[in-house]
């Protein structure tokens, strides 16, 4: 396969099977250069819907589909491209910092500091949490999932019992008290974005 730069493109359009390589294999592939490019599998089989989520398909197109179908899937993707280009300001150090929503992984709050954790680094701010809650829970994709934490749903890798798995590899555990109601909010996103209504 040619190596594939995923910040290059916006969205790709895969059948799951193909000669040479499958389907899955490719968005692998994409998902290995990173998160910028939407992925749309496009196949004749339901069969590897769950496992689309893997590689956090963004939408799940049934052959043969509609004219209507394919436009409501495009529109759906000039979204969520609208929201990957926005972002919250704060404060760091002597400087206000601009952080994309769609780099944050997850954000924590500790010793008076709001953390914001990207791939690339860690972005400290002297805020109170419930002051940083209202910038950033007024955005679908982010879940309060534990005192003083915050999720980008966007970047969970897998869900077990316990924890949510990020896509850097931090497990950040879920409320206890709460966790059917999170495990359910989670489902809840997941589903409507799959099927186009985020």
């Amino acid at each position: 396969m040619v190596e594939f730069e995923s910040e290059k493109y916006d969205a790709a359009f895969i059948d799951i099977y193909m000669p040479g390589i499958n389907g899955m294999d490719t968005a692998q592939k994409i998902r290995e250069s990173g998160d910028g490019c939407l992925i749309i599998f496009c196949t004749t089989s339901v069969e590897h819907a769950v496992q689309s989520y893997r590689v956090r398909a963004f939408d799940y197109l049934l052959k043969p589909y509609t004219d209507e179908q394919l436009a409501d899937i495009f529109k759906a993707c000039m979204r969520a491209l609208k929201n990957c280009s926005a972002f919250i300001e704060v404060n760091s150090g002597w400087e206000n910092a601009k952080v994309m929503l769609d780099d944050i992984i997850f954000t924590d709050y500790y010793n008076h500091y709001i953390q914001i954790h990207t791939a690339e680094s860690v972005v400290r701010s002297h805020m109170s949490f419930p002051e940083f809650l209202k910038l950033l829970l007024i955005y679908p994709q982010f879940l309060c999932c534990y005192r003083n934490c915050i999720i980008n749903m966007d970047k969970v890798s897998m869900l077990d019992e316990r924890d949510f798995l990020m896509i850097n590899g931090e497990r950040i555990p879920i409320a206890r008290g709460s966790k059917s109601a999170l495990k359910h909010r989670y489902a809840d996103y997941a589903f409507s974005k799959l099927n186009g209504g985020i």
